[in-house]
This record gives C-alpha cells, sequence and structure tokens, in this order.
C-alpha cells in the first residue's frame, strides 16, 4: 500500500516553521490513520485518496500559497476519517439508505473532529474536517453553518468531495457520471458551492481534462 505521508512536499517545512522530528511526527501520523482507514473501510480510503487529488488541484488553479496547499491535501486524505466510527453494514449497503441510517453517516464529520483532537497540525485540519458538508445557504451538516463562517479549505474539498462521489461508483448506486457532478456544482454555485471553487473545479474538467488517478 502507499505511503501517504510520503506525498506531502517536504519543501514547506521550514515555510511552516516546524523542525524535522515535528515534520515527521506529523507525517507518521497522517499515515497510521490513512492505514486505518484503508484497513477498516478500503472504498473511504480511495474516495479520500482522490478527493485529495482534485482538491489540491483547485487549490493550485486558484493558486493558494504551498502551505495552504498542503493543508488542503492532508485535509482531504482525512476527511472522511470519521467513517470508521460509522458501523460497516451502513456503509457498505447496497440499495437505499433510511433516513435513520444517513443520520448516522452525518456524524461522521464531529467523529472526525474527536479522532484528530489530540493531534496538532500546522493547518486547521479539524474544521476543514468539521465544515466540509457544510453549505454556504446554511442547509449543510452537522452546523448549518453559513457562508462567512464555513473555513475556505473546506469549501474547496466540498466541491471536490461532491464531485469525486457524484461521478464514482457508491456501494448504494453506479456512478452517476462526471457531466451529473458537473451539473451539480454549476447549478449550485454560489448557493451551496463557492463560486471561485467551482470555476476551478470546472476550468480543470472541462478545459483542461482533469483525471482522476486510478
Amino acid at each position: 500500500m502507499e505511503n501517504i505521508a510520503s506525498i506531502l512536499d517536504t519543501s514547506i517545512e521550514s515555510e511552516l516553521k516546524i523542525n524535522n522530528d515535528a515534520f515527521e511526527v506529523i507525517k507518521g501520523s497522517i499515515d497510521v490513520l490513512t492505514t486505518i482507514c484503508s484497513l477498516i473501510d478500503p472504498y473511504t480510503y480511495n474516495h479520500q485518496l482522490r478527493v485529495s487529488q482534485l482538491a489540491y488541484a483547485i487549490g493550485k488553479k486558484l493558486e493558494l500559497p504551498e502551505s495552504q496547499l498542503e493543508g488542503i491535501r492532508v485535509g482531504s486524505l482525512l476527511h472522511d476519517i470519521g467513517k470508521i466510527a460509522i458501523p460497516n453494514h451502513i456503509l457498505s449497503k447496497y440499495g437505499a439508505i433510511s433516513e435513520y441510517e444517513f443520520d448516522i453517516i452525518k456524524s461522521h464529520p464531529q467523529n472526525g473532529y474527536k479522532i484528530l483532537s489530540k493531534l496538532k497540525f500546522p493547518w486547521p485540519i479539524h474544521k476543514m474536517i468539521l465544515h466540509h458538508h457544510e453549505r454556504l445557504d446554511g442547509t449543510g451538516y452537522p452546523v448549518g453553518l453559513l457562508d462567512d463562517d464555513i473555513i475556505y479549505e473546506a469549501k474547496i474539498i466540498a466541491v471536490a468531495d461532491v464531485v469525486e462521489a457524484i461521478s464514482s461508483h457508491r456501494p448504494y448506486r453506479s456512478s452517476l457520471g462526471m457531466e451529473t457532478a458537473i451539473r451539480e456544482i454549476s447549478e449550485n454555485n454560489g448557493t451551496l458551492y463557492d463560486k471561485d471553487a467551482v470555476s476551478a473545479c470546472m476550468r480543470l474538467i472541462l478545459e483542461e481534462k482533469f483525471e482522476f488517478d486510478s
């Protein structure tokens, strides 16, 4: 299995003003968490990898500083870590999910926040995880935050997350296709999803032919 921590850019170590030992601890923690996820829920593990690819590309298209891009990469890699606390028979269920089961699934941002609560990152990873299902108009979860209260990195992850989820196979349905994913973020541009992140994502996919790594 790929060592996830190895993809982190060590060139930003000095920019983040942390020493080598601290950076190695951070990378080791990320690797442990993603390894646990891969063993418990391989589907979520692969989903996080793909979301990280797109979220990082969106951030790069928006010309964010490298240190912030690395934070987005890490936040994306861990954004669904809270699903390891969700019963597998719900996550892997074939067919429609009941309202009760969906309420359980919706607890994963808080679960992830709790799992990472004792770890210190040089980026606001905890908030990225907690906010990635919030929506600009307040219809998201777990709190129903409005636009200005949602951390910017989480807005980027949200766009990448929904595009990957719609365009990929899910345990309870087949892929709906990239065209459907693009329509979702386009029709809800500025209402649910951040305009800049949506614009960058659409340019990547429609103009630059972005594709997820296999």
